[in-house]
């Protein structure tokens, strides 16, 4: 009901405890005036306005939020009279909050004055926060930088769900928590702090609250859904239980169509809005063009999620993937199976056949310089981003002259983001830019990346088209540059056939390239859909064959993601939190330089694979080099494996392989032969499955002895001479 007893001349209300004075209370008898001096700042218009005063209170000069509340409807002042104003309500859920801990600014007072049954003036005062922003213009500034970065968006995450638990802790429940209700203060690099909540006359004050009540305070919030789920996860500090996630889905449905509903429901209110010529609200980007970069892993993260996904996919883009691939698989077929018992089956050689990315930035260039040296003169393949400002394009530059110089064979990426494809003349700038500086001494360029997945900003036909459309150009620039792509991402080719179809013949491919990961989470000889490594790669060749138009099928990316390494190992991306440790399904840093080894062997031994191009030198979560630590990296065991195969194995020529059955998982002992340019024959040999009887004489993957009989496991070893 509506306070009685004078606080501050005419009006009725309540000042805090902790500010109360008789000097406050006679200074706040004239508000309405303090409120028209130029000294006041109005923050925001509307019905409802808030402006920025200064007070004295208590010797010190404490600046002060008002919101000053509009007239009402007689039914609405009816129940004010009854359950408190919105002023009332505002000030005793603030105090609420704040004695519990919870993020509010501190109240200071609240005022209002009733005549005849009416509300005429109604005021709620608190604390300014100097510094702090709405949640909504801490995303809108997110989305503004370039690139956005993920880890900005997970700190940012981080304040708001450790907020909302301890308001939702405190037994409040807020109701109407849309991301201009939330406040944060930015705390620097990547970090927020100070979470509030702010228009709280909603609100209601609880006792403990089920997985229901806090659900509905999710509902308003504006978020890409699978930062929203992220954002939830946060909040729980688990995995969130059901109860939960599906009340938020149906209070977010109710919400939708309550917002969509507006217009019918303040058909005045709208025209209004509509006759001020105002300018709209700036907004979000929209869902397909929401691109958030993730340093530590090199790639965009999906911001969506996967129903999102698939829903926002344009079906007539679907539809042309599936006609494309029907068109293509009888001729993919025939090649596939004119090439099968290719495979294994003609001698190798494999020299030049092991590439390496690296992106080192100046703080690690020198080691990771010194690292591939190590590696021998092998090729290099260095990534251009869309996203890069142009200091990165002219350092990665500079490094490609530099490797050239060194001996490295190089080729190049050029890699889009969603601004790509949506100023197209932004992209065919940026092709030029970079081709300009290292096309007279580039090998090969690679056009776009992981078309076949949204998060890479390709959402269908028109963005392909979109992607490929400088490439005529390129082609007559620099007909000596051979041009590679579209690098398709995993074992997944419905897309694969629209995206060669796009591809301009004014610009024919010199090879086709795959990103193709075998599997992540485990050993590169497991089936997928009844294809082991050996299929995929024939299904590969056959594929640049029929449909490509080249015979040659180029690896330029892959590599296995490491455990224990928490959000910067890519399944893992942006956010691993300790809770989540039982689900590390990464590898170990001893079966990642196994795997290694495998996968070169599978792949440069079947004759299907011109080059594989891992990726990459020194990464903290899937790279060869650990760079933890900037200023020392560390070289992983798989380093040393690969180094020690490169030196016995660089130069050798593969001359035959003993595989299992295809049946079951593959399991069995596998053998590769080779023979170097001294005439020494060499085998590499490991078992599948269930660990073998070992060879008698045998090296491990190092080059160290192993005892006679020492069983054969995952672990590859070598056989000198011509031991059987």
């Amino acid at each position: 009901m509506a306070a009685s007893g004078a606080v501050a001349g005419r009006y009725t209300g309540a000042i805090a405890p902790a500010f109360h004075s008789p000097a406050l209370a006679e200074r706040l008898a004239s508000l309405p005036e303090l409120l028209a001096a130029p000294a006041a700042r109005l923050i925001t218009t509307g019905r409802n306005r808030n402006l920025r005063i200064e007070l004295e209170v208590a010797g010190r000069t404490v600046p002060v939020m008002v919101k000053a509340f509009g007239r009402q409807a007689w039914p609405k002042d009816w129940r004010d009279a009854r359950r408190g104003s919105k002023a009332q309500r505002t000030y005793e859920a603030a105090a609420h909050l704040c004695a519990r801990g919870a993020g509010t600014p501190e109240p200071i007072a609240y005022l209002e004055r009733w005549q005849g049954g009416r509300l005429r003036e109604s005021y709620y005062l608190a604390e300014y926060q100097e510094g702090a922003e709405t949640l909504r213009d801490a995303l809108l500034r997110l989305f503004d930088e370039v690139p956005p970065q993920s880890t900005r968006f997970v700190g940012l995450l981080e304040c708001v769900a450790e907020g909302m638990r301890r308001m939702h802790d405190a037994g409040f429940l807020h109701h109407d928590l849309g991301n201009q209700n939330i406040l944060v203060v930015p705390g620097g690099e990547a970090r927020w702090r100070d979470f509030m909540v702010v228009d709280l006359n909603r609100g209601r004050i609880r006792g403990a609250l089920g997985p229901r009540e806090r659900a509905r305070d999710f509902s308003r919030l504006e978020l890409p859904s699978d930062l929203l789920h992220m954002l939830i996860e946060m909040y729980w500090r688990g995995i969130p239980p059901r109860e939960l996630l599906d009340w938020q889905r149906a209070y977010r449905w109710l919400y939708g169509l309550h917002a969509r509903s507006r217009r019918w429901r303040h058909p005045l209110r709208h025209w209004r809005h509509a006759r001020s010529g105002a300018p709209p609200a700036r907004d979000y980007p929209a869902p397909r063009d929401v691109w958030i970069w993730d340093a530590p892993t090199a790639q965009p993260i999906a911001a969506l999620l996967h129903r999102d996904r698939a829903r926002l996919h344009p079906l007539g883009s679907l539809a042309r993937n599936v006609a494309d691939a029907l068109r293509a698989a009888p001729g993919v077929w025939r090649a596939h199976r004119a090439l099968r018992p290719e495979a294994y089956a003609h001698p190798v050689a494999l020299a030049g056949r092991v590439g390496m990315a690296l992106e080192p930035t100046p703080q690690t260039l020198e080691q990771e310089l010194a690292l591939l040296s190590g590696l021998g003169p092998i090729p290099a393949l260095l990534r251009f981003y869309h996203h890069d400002d142009p200091r990165a394009v002219d350092f990665r530059a500079a490094l490609a002259r530099r490797l050239h110089d060194a001996g490295h064979p190089v080729s190049i990426a050029l890699v889009q983001d969603r601004r790509a494809l949506r100023a197209p003349a932004s992209w065919h700038a940026f092709l030029l830019g970079v081709l300009e500086r290292v096309a007279q001494f580039a090998e090969s360029a690679e056009i776009g990346h992981a078309v076949n997945r949204v998060k890479w900003g390709v959402w269908g036909i028109d963005d392909l088209r979109a992607l490929y459309a400088p490439l005529p150009d390129v082609r007559r620039r620099y007909p000596h540059l051979q041009l590679t792509g579209p690098a398709m991402m995993d074992f997944e080719y419905a897309a694969l056939f629209s995206a060669l179809r796009e591809w301009p013949r004014a610009a024919p491919l010199a090879a086709l390239s795959h990103c193709l990961y075998v599997d992540r989470r485990g050993a590169p000889e497991n089936p997928q859909h009844g294809f082991g490594s050996p299929e995929k790669f024939v299904l590969g060749r056959a594929m640049a064959r029929a449909a490509a138009g080249t015979e040659r099928f180029v690896v330029s990316e892959v590599n296995w993601p490491l455990r224990g390494q928490g959000a910067h190992a890519p399944i893992h991306a942006p956010y691993f939190p300790p809770w989540r440790a039982g689900g590390d399904t990464g590898v170990t840093e001893q079966e990642y330089g196994a795997f290694l080894l495998r996968y070169l062997c599978l792949a440069l031994g079947s004759g299907m694979v011109e080059r594989v191009y891992w990726w990459r030198l020194a990464a903290r979560g899937y790279g060869l080099v650990d760079d933890t630590d900037p200023s020392a990296l560390r070289p992983r065991v798989a380093y040393a494996m690969l180094q020690r195969f490169l030196a016995l194995l660089g130069e050798a020529t593969f001359v035959g392989a003993q595989l299992p059955a295809p049946e079951g998982e593959r399991h069995g002992r596998y053998r590769f032969d080779f023979r170097r340019t001294d005439g020494e024959s060499v085998a590499l040999t490991y078992a599948h499955g269930p660990a073998l009887e070992g060879p008698a004489h045998a090296e491990d993957a190092l080059g160290r002895p192993l005892p006679a009989g020492a069983p054969l496991g995952g672990a590859p070893v070598y056989l000198r001479g011509a031991r059987a």
